[in-house]
């Protein structure tokens, strides 16, 4: 495989770990919506979802030299530490707060934002 076809599958890897990402936040505002509890231990690590493997497996090592790269690690492992708090509240029945926090201005949609944008620079960084 060449080098452009490795950072083609890496960004069409990068996208699809994203779109499914988002699907935590709809899981949180789910589980408020039904009042039910989440599974903290699994929300609040960020090496669980797709995204984190992808970040995480041997195939990335190239790239964790990369700044972007370490970006992203970071903006990750802080979504899910946010997330992980939610879930918290959500199980010691905290509704209307865990709503609070799943709304658009919060620093829970922030770093949700912040982890895209890592993912933009990472996916460029990768095709230069």
């Amino acid at each position: 495989m060449t080098q452009h076809q490795d950072a083609t599958s890496s960004a069409i890897t990068l996208k699809n770990a994203y779109d499914s990402h988002q699907i935590w936040k709809e899981n949180l505002s789910r589980a408020v919506k039904a009042q039910a509890a989440i599974d903290t231990t699994v929300i609040a690590r960020d090496d669980c979802c797709d995204l984190g493997r992808w970040l995480y497996a041997d195939g990335q090592r190239p790239l964790w030299g990369k700044p972007e790269f370490q970006s992203l690690l970071l903006h990750h492992k802080e979504f899910h530490l946010l997330t992980g708090a939610v879930a918290e509240v959500i199980n010691q029945k905290q509704y209307d707060l865990a709503e609070a926090y799943l709304s658009n201005d919060t620093q829970l949609a922030h770093s949700s934002n912040e982890v895209g944008e890592a993912i933009r620079r990472l996916e460029t960084a990768i095709r230069a």
